[in-house]
Protein backbone atom coordinates (compact mmCIF):
# COMPACT_ATOMS: atom_id res chain seq x y z
CA UNK A 1 0.00 0.00 0.00
CA UNK A 2 1.16 3.21 -1.25
CA UNK A 3 1.63 5.87 1.57
CA UNK A 4 1.81 9.48 1.35
CA UNK A 5 2.35 12.66 3.35
CA UNK A 6 0.08 16.10 2.84
CA UNK A 7 1.88 19.10 3.62
CA UNK A 8 -0.89 22.05 3.87
CA UNK A 9 -0.18 25.33 2.30
CA UNK A 10 -1.07 28.69 3.13
CA UNK A 11 -1.72 31.85 1.00
CA UNK A 12 1.01 34.80 1.40
CA UNK A 13 0.06 38.05 0.00
CA UNK A 14 2.30 40.27 -0.78
CA UNK A 15 3.80 43.73 -3.00
CA UNK A 16 6.60 45.30 -3.79
CA UNK A 17 6.96 49.15 -2.20
CA UNK A 18 8.13 51.55 -5.14
CA UNK A 19 9.59 53.83 -2.12
CA UNK A 20 12.08 51.00 -1.04
CA UNK A 21 11.83 48.62 -3.33
CA UNK A 22 11.64 45.72 -0.81
CA UNK A 23 8.78 43.11 -0.86
CA UNK A 24 6.47 43.06 2.14
CA UNK A 25 4.87 39.56 2.88
CA UNK A 26 1.82 38.77 4.96
CA UNK A 27 0.71 35.53 6.11
CA UNK A 28 -2.67 35.03 7.93
CA UNK A 29 -4.94 38.10 8.53
CA UNK A 30 -6.07 40.14 12.08
CA UNK A 31 -4.49 40.08 14.94
CA UNK A 32 -2.59 36.54 13.88
CA UNK A 33 -0.97 38.49 10.94
CA UNK A 34 2.66 37.82 10.66
CA UNK A 35 4.22 40.74 8.35
CA UNK A 36 7.68 40.39 7.23
CA UNK A 37 9.75 42.74 5.01
CA UNK A 38 12.42 40.76 2.42
CA UNK A 39 14.31 41.33 -0.61
CA UNK A 40 13.77 40.87 -4.18
CA UNK A 41 16.26 38.87 -4.72
CA UNK A 42 15.13 36.06 -1.63
CA UNK A 43 11.61 36.57 -2.48
CA UNK A 44 12.39 35.69 -6.60
CA UNK A 45 14.55 32.98 -5.51
CA UNK A 46 12.31 31.18 -2.87
CA UNK A 47 9.31 31.77 -5.88
CA UNK A 48 10.93 31.55 -8.88
CA UNK A 49 7.55 31.10 -11.08
CA UNK A 50 6.09 34.56 -10.28
CA UNK A 51 6.03 36.96 -12.86
CA UNK A 52 9.20 39.94 -11.76
CA UNK A 53 6.86 43.12 -13.06
CA UNK A 54 4.06 41.96 -10.70
CA UNK A 55 3.42 44.74 -7.99
CA UNK A 56 1.57 42.70 -5.99
CA UNK A 57 -0.36 39.27 -5.71
CA UNK A 58 -0.73 36.40 -3.40
CA UNK A 59 0.94 33.04 -3.91
CA UNK A 60 0.22 29.40 -1.86
CA UNK A 61 3.47 28.87 0.01
CA UNK A 62 4.37 25.45 1.86
CA UNK A 63 6.16 25.70 5.37
CA UNK A 64 9.58 25.32 4.38
CA UNK A 65 9.06 28.67 1.55
CA UNK A 66 7.96 30.36 4.18
CA UNK A 67 10.68 29.39 6.98
CA UNK A 68 13.08 30.41 3.88
CA UNK A 69 11.81 33.72 4.02
CA UNK A 70 11.58 34.22 7.88
CA UNK A 71 8.28 33.52 8.97
CA UNK A 72 7.92 31.51 12.01
CA UNK A 73 5.48 28.61 10.91
CA UNK A 74 4.96 25.01 12.08
CA UNK A 75 2.28 22.81 10.33
CA UNK A 76 1.76 19.03 10.73
CA UNK A 77 2.64 16.62 8.53
CA UNK A 78 -0.41 14.58 7.29
CA UNK A 79 0.05 10.76 6.19
CA UNK A 80 -2.09 9.25 3.94
CA UNK A 81 -2.24 5.84 3.07
CA UNK A 82 -4.02 5.11 -0.17
CA UNK A 83 -6.51 3.14 0.90
CA UNK A 84 -7.97 5.75 3.46
CA UNK A 85 -8.58 8.09 0.53
CA UNK A 86 -12.38 7.89 -0.13
CA UNK A 87 -14.03 8.08 -3.34
CA UNK A 88 -16.41 10.51 -5.03
CA UNK A 89 -19.48 8.92 -6.57
CA UNK A 90 -22.15 10.87 -8.49
CA UNK A 91 -25.22 9.05 -9.31
CA UNK A 92 -28.75 9.93 -10.79
CA UNK A 93 -32.09 7.95 -10.41
CA UNK A 94 -33.70 6.79 -13.37
CA UNK A 95 -37.58 5.83 -12.42
CA UNK A 96 -38.79 3.71 -15.40
CA UNK A 97 -36.12 1.38 -14.90
CA UNK A 98 -36.10 1.87 -10.72
CA UNK A 99 -32.08 1.69 -11.11
CA UNK A 100 -29.39 4.08 -10.13
CA UNK A 101 -26.55 4.75 -12.14
CA UNK A 102 -23.42 5.43 -10.43
CA UNK A 103 -20.25 7.42 -11.86
CA UNK A 104 -17.17 6.90 -10.15
CA UNK A 105 -15.17 10.71 -10.29
CA UNK A 106 -11.75 10.79 -11.60
CA UNK A 107 -11.82 7.51 -13.52
CA UNK A 108 -14.13 6.34 -16.71
CA UNK A 109 -16.26 3.75 -14.44
CA UNK A 110 -19.87 3.83 -14.74
CA UNK A 111 -22.60 1.30 -13.31
CA UNK A 112 -25.93 0.55 -12.87
CA UNK A 113 -26.97 -0.59 -9.68
CA UNK A 114 -31.13 -1.89 -8.61
CA UNK A 115 -32.35 1.44 -6.44
CA UNK A 116 -32.64 -0.61 -3.21
CA UNK A 117 -28.80 -1.93 -3.27
CA UNK A 118 -27.61 1.12 -3.99
CA UNK A 119 -29.44 2.83 -1.44
CA UNK A 120 -28.53 0.17 1.33
CA UNK A 121 -24.43 0.07 0.31
CA UNK A 122 -24.30 3.30 -0.39
CA UNK A 123 -26.55 4.97 2.45
CA UNK A 124 -28.49 7.29 -0.25
CA UNK A 125 -31.91 8.32 0.97
CA UNK A 126 -35.16 7.11 -1.24
CA UNK A 127 -35.95 10.64 -2.05
CA UNK A 128 -32.94 11.09 -3.54
CA UNK A 129 -32.85 11.53 -7.10
CA UNK A 130 -29.50 13.43 -8.21
CA UNK A 131 -26.31 13.89 -6.11
CA UNK A 132 -22.96 12.74 -5.32
CA UNK A 133 -21.81 10.63 -2.14
CA UNK A 134 -18.30 9.88 -0.31
CA UNK A 135 -17.80 5.84 -0.32
CA UNK A 136 -14.99 4.18 0.99
CA UNK A 137 -13.42 1.35 -0.40
CA UNK A 138 -15.25 -1.37 0.80
CA UNK A 139 -18.20 0.35 -0.26
CA UNK A 140 -17.26 1.17 -4.00
CA UNK A 141 -16.32 -2.26 -4.49
CA UNK A 142 -19.77 -3.31 -3.34
CA UNK A 143 -21.34 -1.24 -5.59
CA UNK A 144 -19.57 -3.08 -8.51
CA UNK A 145 -16.51 -0.47 -9.50
CA UNK A 146 -12.83 -1.99 -9.98
CA UNK A 147 -11.17 -0.28 -7.08
CA UNK A 148 -7.18 -0.62 -7.44
CA UNK A 149 -4.61 0.81 -5.78
CA UNK A 150 -3.17 3.41 -7.65
CA UNK A 151 -7.01 4.75 -8.43
CA UNK A 152 -8.64 6.94 -5.15
CA UNK A 153 -5.41 10.32 -5.56
CA UNK A 154 -7.40 12.34 -7.77
CA UNK A 155 -7.70 16.18 -7.65
CA UNK A 156 -11.91 16.07 -7.35
CA UNK A 157 -11.23 18.16 -4.00
CA UNK A 158 -9.96 21.70 -5.72
CA UNK A 159 -11.50 23.40 -2.33
CA UNK A 160 -8.02 22.41 -0.28
CA UNK A 161 -4.55 23.44 -1.20
CA UNK A 162 -1.84 20.94 -0.54
CA UNK A 163 1.66 20.30 -1.38
CA UNK A 164 1.68 16.26 -1.84
CA UNK A 165 5.00 14.66 -1.60
CA UNK A 166 5.52 11.06 -2.13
Amino acid sequence: MQKYTIIPTQTLGYYRSHRTGLIHATLKMGNKAQHITVSPTLFLAVFPAIDRRWLGDTIDAAPDELAALGFNVVYPKIDVKLADIPHQVRYVYVPGLNRYIARLLGTKQEISASARFFRKVAGVSERAVLGSVTLTDKQAAECGFVISRVEGVSGHDARVSTALYA
